[in-house]
């Protein structure tokens, strides 16, 4: 029962703030520009395609002033998001059911980082995003929990299916993801895509990053150590392959999955008091 309670403890709450500016800033980078497109991508009444598993265009077919107003009000959610307060929760929900109804009006384009953005706002609706000056605060670890949650899922199944295929050990499906025409054809992975054992060598670490993930992110010794191989990892795909917002909205979340004690002793190291105190 001791041990339930040390999971249940309320632990620094201060990553939750930079995971909030994170979040919010990096959904209106793909959000907003997507008001120039109202009419061909989410009314086009020519074209209507009900997805599993909402199936929204069933019940509700947008019409471009309908389809606009979801629009502004997933952009007003996430600018109060960032701003933060006590109307943060309800911006959020705000934000993640008009911008899922939005894009799910998007058919068989309805993105991988879509789905992940929205999730882990559910995430932040159990975390204190609605609070100030967290940094100096300790809360429950619901939302952070809900995040590991998520992530442990996220990694774990892509790493772990990964490893039933044998052209993953050998690097040959990651030189045909660097070459293809929708998710890579970049520069550089076009050239690693003609080295085998730079392939090899890529595709065993990341099936060991992903699939080690759901179990070495717990720890408070390999927890930071872990996350830095993801922040690595997502930073090269941004490099190496054509994946759009996808790696920045995952690391949006990297401040929270950070164990609150590591990153509560970093955050005292890099603050302003902090550098006063050692002039």
């Amino acid at each position: 029962m001791s041990r339930l309670n040390q999971w249940f403890a309320p632990e620094w709450a201060g990553g939750w703030t930079l995971c909030r500016w994170l979040y919010a800033a990096i959904g209106l980078s793909f959000h907003a520009p997507r008001g120039q497109w109202i009419s061909d991508a989410y009314a086009a009444h020519d074209f209507l395609y009900s997805r599993p598993p909402l199936h929204v265009p069933d019940w509700w077919i947008l019409t471009p002033t309908s389809a606009t107003i979801l629009w502004a009000l997933g952009v007003l959610g996430l600018l109060v998001v960032f701003w933060g307060g006590r109307w943060a929760k309800p911006a959020l929900v705000i934000w993640v059911v008009s911008s899922t109804i939005l894009v799910a009006h998007e058919g068989l384009n309805w993105k991988a980082y879509d789905r992940l953005h929205a999730w882990i706002g559910v995430a932040m609706l159990l975390g204190p995003v609605s609070e100030r000056g967290l940094t100096g605060k300790a809360r429950s670890p619901m939302g952070r929990w809900m995040m590991l949650l998520i992530f442990c899922s996220l990694y774990g199944m892509t790493g772990w299916t990964k490893m039933m295929e044998s052209s993953w050990w050998t690097g040959e499906v990651l030189g045909y993801h660097l070459v293809d025409l929708q998710f890579g054809n970049q520069p550089l992975g076009i050239w690693l895509s003609g080295q085998p054992a730079a392939l090899q060598f890529m595709s065993i670490a990341t099936m060991a990053f992903e699939g080690l993930f759901p179990f070495l992110v717990f720890s408070r010794r390999t927890n930071p150590w872990w996350l830095i191989i993801g922040t690595a990892f997502h930073l090269s795909l941004v490099v190496l392959m054509s994946v759009g917002p996808f790696s920045i909205v995952t690391l949006c979340a990297y401040p929270v999955l950070l164990h609150p004690a590591v990153a509560q002793r970093w955050w005292a190291r890099l603050s302003p008091k902090h550098r006063r105190e050692e002039q």
